[in-house]
């Protein structure tokens, strides 16, 4: 648009009616001031607009009130309070746009209102101050001047300043509407970062309600679901303005929260929105709520998590007109793209806990739920570890079952399986939090005491340890049967530094314990004792 010159006003420009004179002095001073805001790109548009409106109501009411008081006549009359019903319309849009518009296409809107009014100013307000003026003197009306050509042709630039000024509302709507899909798009593109950096469930939901109302047509955004199998919603994440006013009054799945758009998208398994939230009748219990935390459109849409749903998003927009077509679709996509980050989260999980359950079993005796070989492999170069940092003894026993030939030989191996499983529960049961027990294969097992500083706190382990053989067993059928021990152990550092060189010394020490077994003085025998 071009620049604007400044106007001063002068006795040629009065109509002769003091109040209408005085108001259209005003209106100049006005439009001064948007030229000067234009010309040097000053960010004083919201200011203007609300000065231009406080402007019109007065001049309008004025004008209107002259109207009533005199009879003019009655075809300008209807012509004139059209005009000033189309003004006040191109107002409540231009201050609509006012805080989604760059101040410079504001500034240029609002020369152009300015040039509009002038446009009133010089010829319908004129034509009214005319007759008012014949009215109080007492003289006949003018006649009609619908045949004066510079009339004619002053009415024709009214109406195409009305197609004008509409026509940059559409346009500037159009460019708002672009720019906010945009932004839609961005913050789409923003949730997939969201989606895919996201480690649980509550960063997920938490960190897109903070993008979807980052640089977007919405000031809000929150997620909910009934809680369990009761009817109040929890919200599960939130972010924006007005955010309090949902904590302060959860929807419920009861009847009195029918309307509520929320419980709506969540019984009905759809999207749902307002354009308009205070002119929906459906949503009237909530209209205080939304008027004063300008949630003026809303919308609401189910999030669907293992194909069913599973939660509902909702936003909220300060602007009324907010969802058309393209905004829907980007809308539905966020909730889509989000209910595809909740189900790889899940499987994710799912991965992870078949992982953990395949982990265990290839460290676990299939039989007594007891650590195996390869569990005990690990433990062992672990503790080793923590023993030489700690500076502390560590003692590795090798045991294998007295007698336990016989009883498979007599009762069966059903009957020798389930004393080796009652077998490492006793064990398990006597032992201390940093002890380890683990089966080898057969009737052979591991123990190992950690965090040990003395030799007495050895026997005070094998004692306990002997406990578990001490009570006979009781086989299927009742039958009850008792079996002894025999063991080696190989201590840290004395008898050996690794896993192999511990092993192999505990094992010949038990080898030699049971070559002693009729006369012997104790069930195990250290490494390195005299024979």
């Amino acid at each position: 648009m071009h620049k604007l010159p400044e106007l001063r006003w002068d006795a040629s420009i009065a109509t002769g009616v003091a109040e209408i004179d005085a108001q259209h002095q005003h209106l100049f001073d006005i439009f001064n001031a948007a030229a000067r805001a234009q010309a040097d790109g000053s960010a004083q548009a919201d200011a203007l607009i609300s000065e231009l409106i406080d402007y019109t109501r007065e001049h309008f009411r004025h004008e209107a009130e002259l109207m009533r008081r005199w009879p003019v006549d009655p075809q300008r009359k209807a012509a004139h309070l059209q005009a000033h019903q189309r003004f006040t319309e191109f107002l409540d849009q231009a201050q609509a746009v006012a805080a989604e518009q760059p101040a410079e296409a504001v500034l240029d809107l609002l020369a152009f209102l300015a040039q509009w009014l002038l446009h009133h100013v010089a010829g319908v307000d004129t034509r009214l101050a005319r007759e008012v003026r014949a009215l109080e003197a007492g003289e006949p009306l003018p006649e009609s001047d619908a045949a004066d050509p510079l009339q004619r042709m002053g009415d024709a630039l009214g109406q195409l300043t009305d197609a004008l000024v509409q026509r940059t509302f559409e346009l500037l709507s159009e460019r708002e509407r672009l720019a906010n899909l945009q932004k839609l798009y961005q913050a789409l593109l923003h949730s997939s970062d969201v989606l895919i950096q996201s480690r649980s469930e509550h960063e997920m939901l938490d960190s897109l309600c903070s993008k979807v109302v980052q640089h977007t047509p919405f000031h809000a955004a929150w997620i909910g679901r009934p809680q369990g199998e009761g009817e109040l919603f929890e919200v599960l994440a939130m972010h924006g303005d007005g955010i309090a006013q949902v904590e302060s009054a959860l929807p419920r799945l009861t009847p009195e929260y029918r309307t509520s758009m929320t419980v709506r998208a969540w019984t009905g398994q759809q999207l749902l929105y307002s354009n308009d939230t205070l002119a929906d009748p459906l949503i009237a219990p909530w209209h205080a709520g939304l008027a004063k935390h300008r949630w003026f459109s809303a919308l609401a849409v189910p999030i669907v998590r293992g194909e069913q749903v599973w939660a509902v998003l909702t936003l909220a927009s300060p602007r009324r007109g907010t969802f058309d077509e393209a905004t829907l679709d980007v809308c539905s996509r966020i909730a889509a793209l989000l209910g595809y980050g909740l189900d790889e989260l899940d499987l994710k999980a799912r991965i992870q806990s078949l992982q953990s359950v395949e982990a265990s079993l290839a460290r676990t005796d299939a039989l007594t739920a007891l650590p195996n070989r390869f569990a005990l492999d690990e433990h062992l170069r672990d503790a080793i570890a923590r023993a030489q940092r700690q500076g502390l003894l560590l003692a590795l026993g090798l045991l294998d079952l007295d007698d336990f030939k016989r009883v498979n030989d007599q009762h069966g191996h059903d009957a020798g399986d389930v004393l080796l499983r009652e077998f490492g529960g006793r064990v398990r049961a006597g032992l201390r939090g940093a002890d380890f027990f683990a089966r080898l294969g057969g009737d052979e097992f591991v123990v190992m005491f950690e965090a040990l500083d003395a030799g007495a706190q050895i026997e005070a382990g094998l004692q306990r340890l002997h406990r578990a053989v001490e009570t006979p067993f009781t086989l299927p059928g009742g039958v009850r049967a008792t079996v002894g021990m025999t063991m080696g152990i190989a201590l840290y550092p004395a008898d050996g530094q690794t896993v192999r060189e511990l092993l192999r010394e505990a094992d010949a020490a038990m080898y030699q314990a049971k070559l002693r077994k009729g006369d012997r003085l104790h069930w195990w025998r250290f490494a390195g004792d005299a024979l």
